[in-house]
């Protein structure tokens, strides 16, 4: 089977994905017999490429790493428009990984409406599509018979969408609650080893672990996203991150997180959603954890969350100090995902 892919957004996670099918060719061929092909990278700030035979993905990661720029790659430059890069590229599937607008979920929402729209798969690890428009995606997909998968979204490479769909048939999930933003995460556990927030912050843009405006990680505008995203697909609740009762940390005093230390507590940035009746209640706030609750135990980067189903109980997944690696790895995922739903042959191979 060949599967042919266009890429949408060229920055560290689309470069760390191009890596893993290179590292992967041989066992996707040999193990699957799955070729991947990548007809088309599209990026706004480094160019764009189209190719009716296939990039050679090794030259564009050499010429972009070099240069930050894709337009010394070849005649398969083009200046094309995002959308007129998938008109012109016979692309299966898009991956979309374009950098978000926090306020609306573009222009990531109009890449994967144009990609139903000319009947392509989409993966995604861009919040956005998610987080403000879940429900008309759907729908959307489900009319146009096509997949849409976002494993990355929330969690990196951790299982939450995908262990909900294919490991708990019949089972609902009634609320969820997470620690859902590395960046709050880092900070407050550098504050609980006597670091200012000020520190801490500077310590996290040095490791790069921020957001390019780190005021969408203090304030609670990333977990928002996330929690928006997980309420609109675990619980139906048709919410926005604009719709989040939202408080971050910025008001946290080394002062809170001593006295939070002397009752044996921590105070950790919590995500909640919940569903009663009709209503989906969401949030996201500092809160005061102890040792009974599994997420007193997370430091630095790791994330966590626990479901609250109606059959399972409490089921708690934590992802301990994940890499762009793991981000890479759920757009893999995915397209294995949607290999194995559209070949049967490529489906036995990977039972």
């Amino acid at each position: 089977m060949i599967l042919r892919l266009a890429i949408v957004g060229f920055g560290s996670v689309s470069q760390e994905f191009t890596r893993l099918l290179l590292s992967k060719r041989e066992w996707l061929l040999n193990a699957i017999g799955l070729n991947v092909e990548v007809l088309a990278i599209a990026d706004s700030m480094k160019g764009s490429l189209v190719s009716e035979k296939g990039l050679d993905l090794k030259r564009a990661l050499r010429t972009v790493e070099s240069e930050r720029t894709l337009a010394s790659y070849g005649q398969e430059s083009t200046d094309l428009s995002t959308v007129g890069i998938l008109e012109h590229c016979d692309a299966d599937v898009m991956v979309e990984l374009a950098t978000l607008n926090i306020d609306t979920g573009q222009p990531a929402i109009d890449h994967v409406k144009a990609a139903f729209e000319m009947g392509m798969d989409v993966i995604t690890a861009n919040k956005g599509p998610i987080a403000f428009a879940y429900d008309k995606l759907k729908a959307m997909a489900t009319a146009k018979n096509v997949h849409f998968r976002f494993e990355g979204t929330v969690m990196d490479g951790t299982p939450v969408f995908n262990l909900v769909e294919r490991t708990l048939p019949g089972c609902r999930v009634v609320a969820i609650s997470g620690i859902l933003n590395s960046t709050t995460n880092f900070i407050l556990t550098m504050m609980e080893r006597g670091k200012s927030m000020q520190d801490a912050l500077e310590e996290a843009k040095r490791l790069h672990i921020t957001e390019a405006d780190p005021s969408i990680d203090i304030d609670g505008w990333d977990a928002a996203v996330k929690t928006a995203a997980l309420a609109n697909v675990l619980l139906n609740a048709r919410t926005t991150p604009k719709e989040v009762e939202r408080e971050g940390i910025r008001n946290v005093k080394l002062e809170d997180i001593r006295q939070a230390a002397s009752k044996g507590k921590k105070v950790k940035l919590v995500a909640n959603a919940e569903r009663t009746g009709d209503v989906v209640r969401t949030e996201v706030a500092p809160r005061l954890v102890g040792p009974e609750n599994p997420f007193w135990c997370l430091n630095g980067t790791s994330s966590a969350l626990t479901l609250k189903t109606d059959l399972m109980g409490k089921i708690t997944i934590i992802e301990d100090e994940p890499t762009l690696a793991q981000t890479a790895y759920a757009i893999f995922s995915d397209m294995l995902l949607i290999a194995e739903q559209n070949s049967p042959l490529v489906r036995k191979k990977l039972k």
